[in-house]
């Protein structure tokens, strides 16, 4: 599919989507394009591709894959020699557990080895994704169903493949951008709908004093949504505000 001298493979140089298709449907799809196309124009890659065609791509792809009805896409732009868009198409069948709310609270901790430099490029969806892979496989290794990992300031940034949120006598809280998180598309939708729902919401430094005095967390993502979070390290948090949450918010998707 490509060669040895492929910049995404030498030098992690492009950005990639992954999407949620469900019912011959991109969840979301809007905000994905946005934060494709914002990435290319930030990386300074020509392109030619449109939303709409991309779309059509998609949706082809998943129904020769037998996986239209709810598929797991990864859409991969990487910069050729002519500084020129490039880009794959992966479509997966995805369980239906990935559209339900989990029962089982995940059990996270700290990625010590790595902190995240917010910077100009630190928002994207990059092909350099080193410090999150590195993270999940440490959460492997311990037993944990995810990591978090610190900025250089030591605060909350998010987790090997999620954006995390706080809930804190009924207000939450999410890392904000300038704290170098991924500008997640599930976070982009969810702080939208809490505003409208009038949740009082918080976009800042979070600390891990802060992740250990909440009572309640929970993570989010396109694949899974919303996942809410049962311990970290010896805190033990309550569900009852993130179901609520799950409910009014990211059912309403399907």
């Amino acid at each position: 599919m490509f060669t040895a001298q492929n910049r995404g493979f030498r030098y992690g140089d492009g950005v990639f989507e992954t999407m949620k298709v469900y019912q011959s449907k991109i969840l979301l799809e809007q905000f994905h394009f946005d934060r494709l196309f914002l990435g290319l124009k930030m990386l300074q890659i020509e392109y030619t591709l449109n939303a709409s065609k991309l779309s059509e791509l998609i949706l082809e792809l998943c129904r020769k894959n037998n996986c239209n009805d709810l598929a797991r896409v990864r859409f991969a732009v990487f910069r050729n020699s002519e500084n020129k868009a490039e880009f794959v198409i992966e479509a997966f069948s995805l369980s239906k557990e990935a559209s339900q709310w989990n029962e089982k609270g995940l059990t996270v901790d700290i990625y010590p080895y790595a902190r995240k430099n917010p910077d100009a490029f630190s928002n994207l969806k990059t092909a350099n994704f080193l410090p999150y892979f590195m993270a999940e496989i440490f959460a492997k290794e311990n037993g944990l169903d995810d990591a978090i990992v610190l900025n250089a300031f030591n605060n909350l940034s998010d987790s090997s493949k999620a954006n995390v949120f706080l809930i804190k006598k009924n207000e939450i809280f999410t890392p904000a951008l300038h704290q170098g998180c991924v500008s997640g598309v599930m976070r982009r939708f969810l702080l939208d709908e809490l505003k409208k729902n009038n949740y009082r919401v918080h976009q800042q430094e979070i600390s891990i004093h802060d992740l250990s005095d909440a009572d309640e967390a929970f993570f989010t993502n396109s694949i899974c949504d919303l996942q809410w979070v049962e311990k970290f390290r010896d805190k033990i948090y309550a569900s009852e505000q993130s179901f609520s949450i799950y409910q009014k918010i990211i059912r309403p998707l399907y």
